[in-house]
Parts: structure tokens; C-alpha cells; sequence
């Protein structure tokens, strides 16, 4: 079976799981609804299934040329898409992309603190799944594992949204998001990941730096990013780190 098949296979595989996840976190949540895309699929737009799949590919990309051990590299991969998402997802609201509905001052400059706690798992689950099950032999390392990461990702995203939803205690929801968002943040420190020496992609570098370029300047355009000014300061940090 040649590379090329197989990568373009798990391309595809990332870009569905964008896509069911997103139908399905609507379906079980209610939480949130899109704007008027180009094309869509029900509810969720196309567009929205390939930007998934490309942050995916990205961040586990740069994490696999760390010296980090494996079971902790679906870690660094979540904590790496969710710093694209603490500039983007306020932007994108005031862009009108989506609308979760509580108004622009809502938590995290409109955005429910849920979302970072999702955005988490979401990366984690699929990476984590994918990294398992492609070590499978053979046949079944080969054909199983982009269809057992989607179940096995998409079964973990919604088993977490489950449960934080279901806390009833506020500050015990709250501190929860706090707790595992900061052990996480806190065991890549402790681990001190060094990144190889070899060359990379320069994709890899230009998912992160290009979302937030794109929403940098639209929301500077827009002057969407300055309701309230503090989400430039955000934005130029975020890109900072992602640097």
C-alpha cells in the first residue's frame, strides 16, 4: 500500500471527525449554532470539518518531532490547537462565523469556558486514538485505525462534554475545566519538550501562524477585534506563543 494512499486516507479521516464531531457535539449540546457558509452539510459548515483536520495534522505533526514520550505528545496536541482557539473563537463570533448565544460579554468575551475544555479534548481523543490504534498489526493497523480513531475520538468527545455539562455545582464545573486544562499545561512543562533539529514542514508552522493571522487582520478590518480592545492584546499574544 503505497505512503501517499495512506496519507491522503488519513486526511480523510481527520476531515470527517471534524465534521461528525461537530454534528454530534450540536446534536447531543444545542450549544451553538453556524452563520451562512459556502456550503454546508446540515448544520455544520464543510469549511469547518477541514479546518479540524488541518489543525489536527499540524499540531501532531510538530509534536511527533519532539523528544516527548508518545502517550504525552496527544497532550502538547491539545494544548497547541487550544491556543489557536483562545484568539479565534472570539473573533469568529463577532465575524458572525457562529453564535453561542449568550451575547458578546458572555465568560471568555462571549465564549462559554466549556469550549477550551472541549477544544481539549476534542484534539486529544482523535490524536490519542490515532496514535493506539495505528500501532496495530498489519491489516488492521492499516484499515482500522482511521475508522476506530474517528469512533474512538468522536465516543471520547462527547463522553467528556457528558460530563461537564452534568456538573450541577458551579465552582466544582468550573474548577474541573481549571484542574485538567492546568495538569495538562503543567505536565508538558515538567516535561520540557525539545523539538528536533530536523527541518520541518513549513505547513506546520503556517496552520497555527496563518489562523491567527487571518482573524488577526479580518478582526482589524472589521474592528471586531477591538469590542473589547483587549482581544488584540490576546491575539498578538497568542500569535506570540504559537511562534
Amino acid at each position: 500500500m503505497s505512503t501517499r494512499f495512506l496519507g491522503s486516507l488519513a486526511t480523510s479521516c481527520r476531515v470527517f471527525f471534524g465534521l461528525l464531531l461537530e454534528w454530534a457535539t450540536i446534536q447531543q449540546l444545542n450549544a451553538y449554532e453556524y452563520g451562512s457558509f459556502l456550503v454546508m452539510l446540515g448544520s455544520v459548515p464543510v469549511v469547518i470539518g477541514v479546518a479540524w483536520g488541518t489543525i489536527i495534522y499540524s499540531v501532531r505533526s510538530f509534536s511527533d518531532k519532539t523528544n516527548l514520550p508518545e502517550w504525552a505528545q496527544p497532550v502538547l496536541d491539545g494544548l497547541t490547537a487550544l491556543n489557536i482557539d483562545l484568539s479565534v473563537d472570539a473573533i469568529a463570533i463577532r465575524l458572525g462565523m457562529w453564535d453561542w448565544g449568550g451575547g458578546l460579554d458572555y465568560q471568555y468575551f462571549g465564549v462559554p469556558y466549556n469550549n477550551f475544555w472541549a477544544w481539549f479534548w476534542v484534539v486529544f481523543s482523535f490524536s490519542a486514538s490515532l496514535r493506539l490504534l495505528s500501532k496495530l498489526p498489519s491489516f488492521w493497523g492499516r484499515w482500522f485505525f482511521p475508522a476506530g480513531a474517528i469512533f474512538c475520538g468522536t465516543t471520547g468527545v462527547l463522553i467528556t462534554n457528558e460530563l461537564i455539562t452534568n456538573i450541577p455545582n458551579e465552582l466544582i464545573h468550573y474548577a474541573t475545566i481549571i484542574a485538567v486544562l492546568g495538569s495538562a499545561l503543567l505536565l508538558i512543562l515538567v516535561l520540557r519538550p525539545e523539538v528536533s533539529t530536523q527541518p520541518q514542514a513549513t505547513f506546520v508552522f503556517l496552520v497555527p501562524l496563518g489562523f491567527h493571522a487571518y482573524f488577526l487582520i479580518a478582526g482589524l478590518v472589521s474592528s471586531a477585534i477591538l469590542d473589547p480592545p483587549f482581544l488584540l492584546v490576546v491575539s498578538i499574544v497568542m500569535c506570540i506563543i504559537a511562534l
